[in-house]
């Protein structure tokens, strides 16, 4: 196992970055407390914070606690990195109402869930106080916070991370789910979120997204709902995918591969993941048991539902739950592979298996955030009989997944690390401010 910290002790790298040509005064909007890093989007505003720290920025950042407990560690990082942190409780009960009131005036349950009456009180008295450059908000679900600013002409430069399209999102998880509450559920919450992001944009200066699909994606819910819809050309658009840190998570020529060995990673309680699980489960791994009795699959990542728990001790299937760092997971594994069915944006664990140099068999939409070349970086294999094929192949043929492994790790370093994605972001930052006010002519 690695000596390198992970799971809910792992910190972001240190960047040693030189100062930006400006600092900036940003306040940053967030919904959920980034460490320990479990989630995508976790990660990002972790490296993030560290990225404009690193650079010289003053960073604001106020976000909302759900009930979950914050290492003393954790603040402490959170604190050197922020010029004020300001951390709100929002308890589940509160946000579940929220949810709820919110179907009245059909504002989306995810928008509801993370509405912050004390956030928004909390931004209004700081932009009241300080002369912010930036105002960035994460994720729509904290749209809310900010999006009242629009109406106000002296204000900084507003961003809205909208990042993957959760319409998108939403309606690849009706699509798919095999349980009929979950299709009501996602259903409903498509046709709400679709509305919501066909407009949420428009209260922004810059609206940040991962990629081309995402854009297609907020277009069509533009054209669905009857309004004019997002173009780039107008220069209202940034991208802002996500990266990976490829000196953490590198290959690891000491550690010895398992024969026959087949890891999946990620946060079970994120739906897509869970729904990956089981379709691989059910429609791929039966046959690679068939082609290679002595298969091993591990499904590693934190808070499995009970239908995953379910898989663990059968037909050679391993569900481990949290461990202390999936990574070491990956390192020794004969095949990565990422099943997703109905998630968008950026699929972070397809960037670390591919920068730890592991062969991967992803999906495409595992994949369509990212790019990397089917055949060369990786595998790409879209139903049961397919998915079993390639993996199959690849643990028969040790050299050519080494190969393959050996392609997805260049192609990461050369395209998607952190730094590079954060400097784009920072030049939109700055093209975007607003000049000063200019002095009173005088009578």
């Amino acid at each position: 196992m690695s000596d390198d910290p992970g799971g809910v002790d792992r910190l972001p790298r240190p960047m040693r970055l030189p100062p930006a040509p400006r600092p900036l005064r940003i306040l940053f909007v967030y919904g959920r407390l980034p460490l320990p890093m479990t989630r995508g989007d976790e990660l990002t505003v972790s490296h993030l914070l560290e990225f404009l720290h690193a650079r010289g920025h003053r960073v604001d950042f106020v976000t909302l606690d759900g009930g979950q407990e914050l290492a003393p560690a954790h603040r402490a990082w959170l604190e050197a990195r922020c010029h004020r942190l300001a951390i709100l409780p929002q308890p589940r009960l509160r946000s579940a109402l929220s949810a709820l009131a919110g179907l009245a005036v059909r504002r989306p349950l995810q928008i509801g869930w993370f509405r912050s009456a004390a956030q928004l009180d909390w931004v209004r008295r700081a932009l009241a106080a300080e002369p912010y450059d930036i105002a960035y908000a994460y994720y729509i679900r904290s749209a809310e916070a900010l999006r009242w600013l629009c109406r106000r002409p002296a204000r900084p430069a507003t961003f809205l991370a909208m990042q993957l399209s959760q319409y998108l999102n939403t309606r690849r998880l009706a699509e798919t789910t095999r349980s009929l509450p979950q299709r009501l559920l996602f259903g409903l919450e498509s046709r709400l979120i679709r509305a919501y992001e066909a407009r949420v944009w428009r209260d922004f200066d810059r609206a940040v997204l991962i990629g081309q699909k995402d854009l297609a994606a907020v277009r069509e819910a533009c054209r669905l709902e009857g309004v004019a819809g997002i173009d780039p050309a107008d220069g209202n658009v940034v991208w802002g995918p996500h990266g990976v840190d490829t000196e953490r998570m590198a290959p690891r020529p000491e550690v010895e591969i398992e024969p026959d060995s087949v890891v999946m990673t990620g946060a079970m309680r994120y739906p897509p993941n869970a729904q990956g699980a089981l379709w691989l489960a059910a429609e791929a791994w039966p046959r690679i048991r068939a082609a290679r009795p002595g298969a091993k699959l591990y499904i590693v990542g934190r808070d499995p539902p009970p239908e995953v728990v379910a898989l663990g001790g059968r037909d050679s299937i391993t569900v481990t739950g949290t461990v202390p760092d999936p990574a070491d997971w990956m390192a020794r594994a004969a095949v990565c592979v990422a099943p997703i069915l109905a998630a968008a944006g950026l699929q972070n664990k397809l960037l670390e298996y591919m920068a730890m140099g592991r062969p991967v068999v992803a999906t495409t939409a595992a994949n369509e955030g990212i790019g990397a070349v089917p055949g060369r970086d990786l595998v790409a294999a879209d139903d049961g009989p397919a998915l079993a094929e390639a993996v199959t192949a690849l643990l028969a043929d040790p050299a050519r997944a080494r190969a393959l492994g050996e392609a997805g790790r260049a192609f990461v370093t050369a395209n998607w690390t952190w730094e590079a994605h954060f400097y784009n972001l920072e030049a939109a930052f700055l093209a975007a401010m607003r000049p000063p006010a200019s002095p009173a002519a005088p009578t």
